[in-house]
């Protein structure tokens, strides 16, 4: 009789085991439901407020955003796709001089700004035109490094060069000052990253909240650690 027992109540539990895996694969599909969609509205967001990559008219000055470091003339590819976009902008005559900033990390010799604007002047970027900053390491300190080394009174007209997905935040930042000229479309950057631009995405929500959430001297100090962490040279 106990085992009778014991053997229905092992049955009785059986049924709500699996409605539990249930509501959870269910929750885990709401979730990832919900989150597809915010990513599908920030891209649809992203593909409205920047304009194309090529701007309609002259500006004097285009401000270069660094990215991160690689094998290839010291910079990543996101970094590289910045700078071919600076040079060619620079050689049709859409901008004037370019002002580099970013990626300065206290274990490396030279920042990154440094290394997008020699990158720049072997793709025939005049050097003259060319000015880059020491000591800027995240969005917000590039733009205070390119308000300093930028002629009175040209941000308003400035470009603004980077990833399409970066100038969302670096608009935000700027206050609007400026122009975006992203490297491409959003609908390249889908076709070139494909499902790998979610990750992208999520990177970009992650530097939001911390930009947004943590106090101003909280963010700096947390930010130039993981820079000088994450950027360290590889032995």
């Amino acid at each position: 009789m106990h085992a009778f027992r014991q053997g229905r109540a092992q049955a009785q539990r059986k049924p709500r085991r699996r409605g539990g895996r249930s509501r959870l694969l269910l929750l885990a599909a709401l979730l990832l439901g919900a989150d597809l969609l915010a990513v599908g509205l920030y891209l649809g967001w992203a593909g409205m407020s920047l304009p194309p990559s090529v701007p309609a008219t002259t500006h004097s000055v285009g401000v270069v955003f660094f990215d991160g470091f690689g094998a290839r003339e010291g910079l990543g590819p996101v970094s590289l796709a910045r700078v071919e976009h600076a040079a060619a902008l620079a050689r049709t005559g859409l901008v004037e001089r370019l002002v580099c900033v970013g990626g300065s990390r206290p274990q490396r010799p030279e920042p990154g700004a440094a290394l997008m604007a020699a990158a720049l002047a072997r793709r025939g970027v005049p050097s003259a035109r060319i000015r880059h900053d020491t000591a800027s390491f995240d969005t917000r300190t590039n733009w205070q490094s390119a308000l300093a080394l930028m002629p009175a009174g040209a941000a308003e007209q400035a470009l603004l060069i980077s990833s399409p997905l970066h100038l969302l935040r670096i608009r935000f930042i700027t206050a609007g000052t400026g122009t975006p000229a992203p490297t491409a479309s959003i609908g390249a950057e889908l076709r070139r990253r494909g499902p790998a631009i979610w990750l992208d995405i999520h990177r970009e929500w992650l530097a939001w909240a911390a930009m947004t959430l943590l106090p101003a001297d909280w963010h700096r100090r947390w930010i130039k650690r993981w820079r000088a962490f994450w950027d360290r040279p590889k032995r």
